[in-house]
């Protein structure tokens, strides 16, 4: 039977559960398995599909690659990968080292860190947003003056929105800046880069490009819109799937030509790209899987489960990325206008029993809930399908009005 070893894992548990349905011997390698179970026993939790869990300090690149190296000459490996953004320059270095096919090392690494990407792109003619580095407030400051406001400031190696903020005088720079580099704790132990970048404002709507690489091709998966919120933070609120565009044949190329210049040569790719005034810009790489609910829309758009076709790529197999149905999907994200406590969400009984519902979920009464300022600050969220991504989209939209969030605001301290 076919084993593959899984640095970390996305909270959806999407990749394990693909794993089940091609059975395969599956071992999880995590820092804390706590982190998934949340107190839960492990035999009512999805994770109990896996076959072994090892702890392991997985944010530690050598320390993955011994243990996989070690693992792999007891419990032969057929594939080693990860769904998990923060890990896959880890799961790259262990699968290289053990020869399994994967993306190479250096590529995931340029495509992680931001100012790299930006660096190689330029010399390769990919169009960019000008962005420079800083590992200071004061060389930020500079940065930002000679750029102009307004302007963005971003971690270097983040994710999920966390610390993109846009900024439009010195006063909120500086304050952007001490707020993310004072809280830099992304949860699991995991913490970001001190530096960071002060970039153009890259105007204009929002795409992702989903790719996948294989035997030296780019296949094109799709093109999904995004509905961002929560200015000046950016926050995703929204996507549609497939999203049809006048100029996808070169935004499609710019992105090729942005993979090329990184070293990309294997594996799914979701590169995001603002639509300027002057042309597609690419805003960043990331050397993953979409995730979100962006598999499952693929899914029901398209026919194509991309996670057991990214599966099968990893683990020697040729995966089948061919379109089988034409539809469309989208989802709304909701959140919270206010820092407060949420009462009660109301209107989901009118989605019950509704086969063009993908999926719906919503937290608990009770929680805190945060004005958006990252991915993190979802309450809910709506998946739905439909002809095509124009009336999915349509779908949300009235979906959204009639869903009502109760939630009592915390005062101001």
């Amino acid at each position: 039977m076919k084993h593959l070893l899984l640095v970390e894992s996305n909270e959806s548990i999407t990749g394990i559960q693909a794993c089940q349905e091609l059975g395969y011997t599956v071992t999880l390698i995590t820092q804390d398995i706590q982190h998934y179970l949340k107190g839960q026993p492990l035999a009512s939790h999805p994770l109990h599909r896996v076959d072994y869990i090892h702890e392991v300090d997985t944010f530690n690149e050598e320390a993955v690659v011994d243990f996989v190296k070690e693992y792999h000459k007891v419990h032969p490996l057929t594939g080693v990968m990860s769904f998990a953004e923060f890990y896959v320059v880890q799961a790259t270095a262990a699968a290289h080292a053990i020869g399994v096919p994967t993306m190479h090392p250096l590529a995931a690494k340029n495509a992680r860190n931001k100012y790299k990407s930006r660096e190689l792109c330029i010399q390769n003619g990919v169009p960019v947003p000008v962005s420079l580095l800083a590992g200071s407030v004061e060389e930020a400051c500079q940065h930002a003056q000679a750029m102009g406001y307004p302007c963005i400031i971003k971690p270097c190696d983040g994710a999920m929105s966390i610390g993109v903020v846009l900024v439009n005088n010195e006063r909120e720079l500086r304050q952007a800046y001490d707020s993310y580099v004072n809280n830099r704790n992304y949860g699991r132990n995991l913490y970001g880069s001190a530096d960071v970048l002060i970039e153009e404002f890259a105007a204009g709507p929002l795409v992702s490009v989903e790719m996948v690489t294989y035997q030296g091709k780019d296949v094109l998966i799709g093109i999904t819109d995004r509905r961002l919120v929560g200015f000046p933070y950016f926050v995703e609120t929204g996507a549609s799937f497939p999203v049809q565009l006048s100029n996808e044949t070169e935004i499609v190329e710019a992105v090729s030509q942005g993979l090329r210049a990184l070293g990309v040569d294997f594996g799914p790719t979701h590169t995001e790209v603002a639509l300027t005034p002057e042309g597609p810009k690419i805003i960043e790489f990331n050397p993953r899987m979409v995730g979100g609910p962006v598999p499952e829309m693929i899914k029901y758009a398209t026919g194509i489960h991309l996670p057991v076709e990214v599966l099968r790529m990893h683990m020697g197999e040729e995966p089948n990325l061919t379109a089988t149905v034409s539809r469309g999907a989208a989802s709304r994200e909701f959140c919270s206008p206010v820092d407060g406590t949420l009462l009660e969400v109301t209107g989901l009984k009118a989605l019950e029993g509704r086969p063009d519902i993908l999926k719906s979920h919503f937290i608990a009464a009770g929680r805190e809930v945060s004005y958006p300022r990252s991915n993190f600050d979802w309450i809910g969220r709506v998946t739905v399908g439909g002809d095509d991504a124009a009336q999915a989209e349509q779908k949300c939209s009235e979906i959204q009005n009639g869903i009502g969030l109760h939630i009592v605001a915390r005062p101001l301290s």
